[in-house]
């Protein structure tokens, strides 16, 4: 456990709209050197992208995160698929309409959240609505966890959302326009 104490007090924290101080690469890099073998493959094992069937990884935080996130992207599918008038089960991903409801219905919030961000307007605020909804998971996840390995976790999600919602920036969204825009230029000024 004291390894577990020495991660946790040297990583800086973390902050909802603010840069992270430290890359997930770079966080991975320095957890490796403190984590049991079991709880680094459980650490390899985290991503914003559950699998597609449920697989127990030893973690609650982990385990938890990949069953909301996936209800979550369920319930969207199903939002998705009634605005397009789909009720086949390709529009949910392969699943029939009654196992996604049961999925969803397990999180009642994951459906007024999907709810909500149905109604914006903004694909892009909808999309970082979203993601505060996914901090609050990860939040409520790591609750009661401070130096240990769901700590851990719950910090590798939470770095991981802060980097996305990072790459949702107005200036790299600007700026990859900017070099598309400019590629076209430079093709048509070619003559190509």
């Amino acid at each position: 456990m004291a390894g577990y104490y020495y991660l946790m007090a040297q990583l800086p924290s973390l902050t909802t709209g603010s840069v992270p101080g430290i890359s997930y690469k770079d966080f991975l890099l320095l957890a490796e050197r403190f984590l049991s073998s079991s709880d680094v493959r459980i650490l390899r094992s985290v991503s914003l992208v559950p699998p597609r069937e449920e697989v127990k990884t030893g973690s609650s935080v982990v385990d938890g995160w990949f069953r909301k996130e996936r209800a979550l992207r369920l319930a969207l599918a199903r939002v998705r698929a009634g605005k397009l008038k789909r009720t086949d089960s390709s529009a949910l991903g392969g699943m029939e309409a009654s196992s996604v409801s049961e999925m969803v219905s397990a999180y009642p919030e994951i459906s007024l959240a999907v709810k909500n961000a149905a109604a914006m307007e903004d694909p892009l605020e909808a999309e970082r609505y979203l993601d505060k909804v996914r901090i609050s998971f990860v939040r409520e996840l790591g609750n009661g966890h401070f130096f240990d390995s769901e700590a851990v976790f719950a910090y590798a999600f939470m770095l991981l959302l802060l980097e996305r919602e990072e790459a949702f920036s107005v200036e790299s969204g600007r700026s990859a326009y900017m070099d598309i825009y400019n590629s076209i230029l430079n093709v048509e000024n070619s003559g190509g």
